[in-house]
């Protein structure tokens, strides 16, 4: 452990095993062959250049959330529960409901975290839910599968596990659209949302549905003047860490998301999870969001 090297001031290391405590993470030693979270996130506080900038990553943590995928199924129980509960009428008339994994038609091949939703909904658990059990429920996964089936859709559930900014639920949308089934039979299921992302859907005039809803970090959280002044800050802290666009100082499109799924999505403030390069080597970093494992079609 990182606390009998003295590379992080004692005090910083006890704050951050004490956040590990409350939220169930789990603290690590390094081996050969795995990487300690609980250490990479020292060395990152560590390389920062201030005590000031460590002590505002320490105060935003405390409301950083991870959701394991062993936790999924808990939380996808809790949003259709929410659906389910404002959708009784509409669900009363169905024989069948068809369900969507969001993804982007310019990437059709790439792995969606939707579709980890779909298998969840093929489970156990599901056949509680009295739509679960008495209707037949139809998982289409391509939008060839959406334009075959349109005359049948009376209602269409998109899933995911979170959404950011809304950029990739939109966009999905309108190509749904585009294969012949209308917004107002959409519907949007999510396990982690951000705010700033439920205003671009239901703007849109989709409803959208999540088990949890997160605001920005630091803009909704901190009076006007204090907040543009961690803004700053923490766009500083980037530029410490070597993110090299621009746009991801405060995550993508500014959602200054703290959350970590099975994989940490770019919406989160780049400290978490940004692995930039100095003298060729990569920093690590506790979330990583890394490139280097791929798939092939």
């Amino acid at each position: 452990m990182l606390i009998n090297k003295h590379i992080l001031d004692d005090k910083y290391i006890f704050e951050l095993a004490s956040i590990f405590k409350e939220k169930g993470w789990i603290i690590e030693e390094s081996t050969d062959d795995e990487y300690s979270i609980f250490d990479l996130f020292c060395e990152r506080l560590q390389s920062l250049e201030s005590d000031s900038d460590r002590d505002l990553i320490m105060e935003l943590t405390k409301n950083y959330l991870v959701v394991n995928v062993d936790e999924y199924c808990k939380y996808l129980m809790k949003v259709f529960k929410n659906f389910i509960e404002d959708n009784k009428y509409l669900l009363d008339d169905l024989d069948t409901i068809h369900i969507f994994p969001i993804q982007d038609k310019d990437y059709f091949d790439k792995t969606k975290s939707g579709n980890i939703i779909c298998y969840f909904l093929q489970g156990i658990p599901f056949r509680k839910f009295s739509v679960f059990r008495d209707k037949r429920v139809r998982l289409i996964e391509t939008f060839s599968g959406l334009e075959k089936h349109k005359d049948e859709i009376k209602t269409l559930i998109l899933v995911d596990d979170f959404v950011g900014s809304g950029d990739t639920a939109l966009a999905c949308i309108n190509t749904v659209e585009e294969k012949g089934i209308t917004k107002d039979k959409i519907n949007v299921l999510t396990l982690v949302l951000q705010e700033c992302g439920k205003k671009a859907v239901e703007g849109y005039g989709v409803p959208i549905y999540a088990s949890v809803i997160k605001n920005k970090a630091i803009s909704d959280n901190y009076e006007h003047k204090e907040a543009e002044k961690k803004v700053e800050q923490m766009k500083k802290i980037s530029k410490q860490i070597r993110v090299k666009e621009h746009n991801l100082y405060l995550g993508y499109k500014e959602s200054e998301a703290l959350v970590t799924m099975n994989k940490t999505p770019n919406n989160t403030l780049p400290f978490y999870w940004y692995e930039g390069k100095k003298d060729g080597n990569i920093i690590l970093a506790p979330f990583a969001r890394r490139n280097n494992v791929g798939v092939d079609t």
